[in-house]
Order: C-alpha cells, then sequence, then structure tokens
C-alpha cells in the first residue's frame, strides 16, 4: 500500500494531495468561476485530460443490498433533485436490517459508483481497493461500503422510490462514551430521505477531491447514523462502533487513510466540537 501511494504521487508529480486541491481552483479561477463540480467536471486540464471522471471499485455489501441509483446537480436544496432528477451520478446500496449488515460471511463483492476528480482518482482507488483487498484475505475485516459519494455539489436518490423501513442504532446521548444502544427501525417516505446532501462552496467535494464513506441520514435516532458529524466521546472508538454496526468505519481504515496523505476527521473540526466521521479529503492547507 505504501509503495502503491508513493508511486502514484510520483506518477502525478504531487508530493502532497492538497497540491490537488491549489490545481483544481487555479483552474477553476482562470475560467472565472467559484467552486462547482458540476462546472468542474466538464473543464480539462492542460494536458487535455478531463477533470471529471467515473470510478467503479469492487465493495463487500450484504447479501440482501439492493442497487439504489444517485442524481446530481447544482441545486440549493437536495429536495430539488430528488424530484427533478437531473443527471444519474453513480449508485449506491440499500440493506434495511442491521442483522444482515453485521453478517459479514454472508456479503457478496460488488461494485460502486461514483464521480471524482481525475487526479484524485488512483488515490481513491487504492483507498478502496486496499480496503475491498482486507476482506477478501480476512472475512472478519469486510467492511460493507455501501455508500462512497466523492466529486459532487447536491445530490439524492430519487424521491418516486418506494417507501422502506431500515435499522439503525441509538444512543442515551448525543455526547458521552457510552455503547449501550438500542436497534431503532426507521421509517422513510422514500429513499431521496436516507440518502442525499449538498456540500458547501468551500468543500473538497466541490473539487472532486473527498470521499464521504457509508454516509446515511437517519432520523429519529442519537448520535446513531453510522460515522455521523457528532461530538460524542463513543464516536472515538472506531472498533468497538464496527462491532455494533458494521457500517461504521473501523480505526485500521483511518490508518490506511493516511498513509496516502488523506486528512482524517479527528484532524480537523467540522463545527463547534464535531467531527465529520465521513469524511476524507486532501485538505485545504
Amino acid at each position: 500500500m505504501l509503495q502503491k501511494s508513493a508511486r502514484a504521487k510520483q506518477l502525478l508529480g504531487l508530493g502532497r494531495p492538497v497540491e490537488l486541491r491549489h490545481q483544481s481552483l487555479v483552474l477553476l479561477n482562470s475560467r472565472g468561476r467559484e467552486p462547482s463540480w458540476e462546472f468542474l467536471r466538464r473543464q480539462k486540464w492542460p494536458d487535455g485530460d478531463r477533470v471529471g471522471v467515473v470510478l467503479n471499485t469492487p465493495v463487500w455489501v450484504p447479501a440482501t443490498a439492493t442497487r439504489v441509483v444517485i442524481y446530481a446537480g447544482l441545486e440549493k436544496k437536495w429536495q430539488t433533485v430528488a424530484h427533478t432528477l437531473p443527471r444519474p451520478s453513480g449508485f449506491v446500496w440499500f440493506a434495511p436490517r442491521l442483522a444482515d449488515i453485521n453478517h459479514k460471511a454472508g456479503y457478496r463483492p460488488e461494485y460502486i459508483q461514483f464521480e471524482v476528480n481525475s487526479k484524485f482518482a488512483p488515490l481513491a482507488a487504492l483507498l478502496l481497493e486496499y480496503i475491498f483487498r482486507e476482506g477478501w484475505y480476512e472475512p472478519d475485516r469486510r467492511l460493507p461500503l455501501m455508500v462512497v459519494r466523492g466529486g459532487e455539489d447536491t445530490y439524492a436518490a430519487s424521491a418516486y422510490s418506494p417507501p422502506v423501513v431500515a435499522d439503525c442504532l441509538s444512543f442515551p446521548d448525543d455526547h458521552g462514551d457510552s455503547l449501550n444502544a438500542v436497534v431503532v427501525p426507521c421509517a422513510f417516505a422514500n429513499l431521496a430521505e436516507l440518502y442525499h446532501g449538498r456540500h458547501s462552496a468551500a468543500s473538497n467535494h466541490r473539487l472532486g477531491l473527498a470521499l464521504d464513506l457509508n454516509d446515511f441520514n437517519f432520523t429519529g435516532v442519537t448520535d446513531g447514523p453510522p460515522n455521523p458529524i457528532s461530538r460524542s466521546l463513543r464516536q472515538y472508538k472506531r472498533d468497538a462502533m464496527h462491532r455494533l454496526d458494521a457500517r461504521h468505519l473501523p480505526a485500521w481504515v483511518f490508518r490506511a487513510a493516511k498513509w496516502l496523505g488523506l486528512r482524517l476527521p479527528q484532524e480537523w473540526t467540522y463545527f463547534g466540537y464535531h467531527t465529520d466521521w465521513q469524511h476524507l479529503d486532501v485538505g485545504t492547507k
């Protein structure tokens, strides 16, 4: 992994991954545009390569998982994307029962699809390939990567999908370290309520230089969505959280991301004392 990372950076001419952010902003500034993936993805680098590419990578998913198409656009509200369906932007996976999600022996290999900056694609592919390969050799290390989001401004699943019920953990509070959780069946009018997001203008997602791994929007639970934006102490117990709900990223995933030079959630503050546990990117400085 370390050798592949060094080789990829050498071929990309990179010292640090954050240089990709600077290069992308220079390209946008030369066009007189503010950060927007919908615009940037259609541009070309000086060598003629297109900025935006679609990445297909292998992942492990629960036996009952079904594919969900994601749509993207430059909209102020994810609800607009969910109802107008501007354009397809890859797909994610849905599995309703926590019992299936935690049954690693029952996982099957599949692919997941998302958009990303072409210069970031080799690093993103290396990380996801490593995560998949670890699960191939050691079934207990399998991580169900059901959501991977990369380059986008605003995204959502279709609002015209049928209602679903999905399991999620709920904890006693939103700040402590207690692992005493209960399983709550959460009802959604459609899959867009579970899979959606909008990134700020400063986000590396708008440059295709970030990954959100297992990002879900569960409601009616406390500190429960896998890899939440959270201020709780329990979220630092990554391996314990992974054992409770396998969608939580274990500690070794963050170590692998650091080998690539990516910025970890623990290294910056989302707001207040909150940490964005789903988010990995190239950094900003």
